[in-house]
């Protein structure tokens, strides 16, 4: 069965569809949560380490990861390059990493390569004059919880409602247990030492807030709150793309050796699964989702169209899936006589969700990214980035930093290409968002994959 465009009552078709979604099995269990009262930075790789060999050299680089981390096989160390010095420990999962000036030989090679500038830019090795501070290493998704030495508590409410005042995080203490926000999901705990648990019911005292306090950003995401209704709103304010009808031909999708498709949870539908790009296969016919669009081929490369109708089976994703973000781009016209075709699509497609109270950032399911020798990207992740600048007016899911890096989450900063003998990222940060609606993956006619 095919979907229906929409020709009018977009409204309230898009509260509908909210409401819909809020059914749909988001993963609200808490991530690994680490609560520090020392200075302390956040190393997330992107499940256990991958190391790809740099030739030429005896070193290794770890391409599932934000950070620049080598392994030399010849004296069984591990090497880190952060802000253009360089720190050295005999065990990658160790968070105690001490300052060096002495690098193996083989980092000359790197440095006179054109495809490592920032290790370049870090040559001659220089000796730091600070101790570089302990690391919390994670191979799964984890927050950080800063305080400031000896935890500070301030009054909110007259009923009891307290906030952590030295720290950055969103850290409240009510009667006999800690809260915490993240990514608009609120977790709980006795003690930092223990497990934390999901909120189901958040005390009725938070609505208490006053709007003035330093924490007010907060009641976006407590449930009932004016905040939290204007959240909706805003998140229900569809964005339309109009695009020619053939427009498509313009695109080519590349991929790293041939095309590889794998199989969706509970669909019949396929995913591609070696390029950034959104490719779902139907039968024997391919959709791609761009930039809030949907384009048609019979080809995954190229031949696309815009695309006048979608399989209903598209929208039968499960949150579980990477790709279950195009389940809220939909088509809104298609005209043969203009020749333009028009899609909507709402707050879902840029990873921000409704639970049927409040929004939150991210489905809460991890998505092990894809790496394929020194190829690499990962997808939208819930924890290990913090959420929490303005988005629109209400929404406070915007942008995202951690503990130790600001982070541009414009997909087309991220440098790349298709060379199999280069490192493909030269910035930090995971600016690689799939499904953002602005990136860019240039080809490369170097590139010979084969996809082993």
């Amino acid at each position: 069965m095919l979907f229906t465009p929409w020709r009018s009552g977009w409204v309230a078709v898009v509260l509908s569809l909210l409401v819909s979604h809020a059914q749909a099995q988001l993963n609200f269990n808490p991530p690994r949560i680490v609560v520090a009262d020392r200075a302390m930075e956040l190393m997330l790789i992107d499940g256990p380490p991958a190391r790809v060999a740099i030739p030429a050299t005896g070193l290794e680089f770890v391409v599932n990861t934000d950070r620049d981390v080598f392994y030399s096989r010849k004296n069984d160390t591990w090497y880190l390059l952060r802000d253009g010095f360089w720190l050295k420990n005999s065990m990658l999962a160790s968070g105690d990493w001490i300052n060096t000036a002495d690098l193996p030989s083989d980092f000359l090679t790197l440095q006179v390569s054109s495809d490592w500038p920032q290790v370049a830019a870090a040559m001659p090795a220089r000796q730091a004059v600070s101790p570089p501070l302990p690391f919390t290493i994670s191979y799964e998704p984890t927050e950080l919880v800063l305080i400031d030495g000896v935890m500070k508590l301030e009054p909110v409410t007259d009923g009891g409602l307290q906030f952590v005042a030295n720290t950055d995080s969103d850290l409240f203490r009510y009667q006999d247990r800690y809260y915490l926000l993240l990514s608009g999901r609120w977790f709980s705990t006795r003690d930092f030492k223990r497990q934390w648990s999901t909120v189901r019911n958040l005390p009725g005292e938070f609505a208490r807030i006053p709007p003035g306090h330093r924490k007010a950003r907060v009641m976006a995401s407590v449930p009932g709150t004016p905040q939290a209704e204007r959240a909706v709103a805003e998140a229900a304010k569809p964005k339309r793309a109009v695009v020619a009808l053939g427009d498509g031909s313009k695109l080519e999708v590349p991929y790293v050796g041939e095309p590889s498709f794998v199989g969706i949870e509970a669909t019949t539908l396929l995913r591609a699964e070696n390029t950034p790009f959104q490719v779902i296969r139907h039968n024997n016919y391919y959709y791609l989702c761009f930039e809030g669009a949907w384009y048609s081929s019979t080809d995954p490369r190229s031949g696309w169209r815009a695309a006048s109708e979608i399989p209903e089976a598209i929208y039968t994703i499960p949150p579980t899936d990477p790709a279950y973000n195009v389940t809220f781009v939909r088509v809104e016209s298609f005209d043969d006589s203009s020749g333009q075709a028009a899609y909507t699509s709402t707050s879902g497609y840029y990873s921000r969700y409704y639970t049927g109270s409040t929004m939150v950032y991210g489905t809460g399911w991890y998505y092990p990214g894809y790496y394929n020798r020194s190829v690499y990207w990962r997808y939208p992740q819930t924890y290990g980035y913090r959420y929490g600048a303005p988005w629109g007016i209400y929404y406070p899911y915007g942008y995202s930093h951690s503990e130790t890096y600001d982070i541009e989450t414009r997909e087309k900063d991220w440098e790349w290409d298709l060379n199999g003998n280069k490192r493909r990222v030269y910035h930090y940060g995971p600016r690689n968002h799939i499904g953002s609606g602005e990136y860019r993956m240039p080809a490369s006619e170097n590139y010979k994959g084969d996809g082993k």
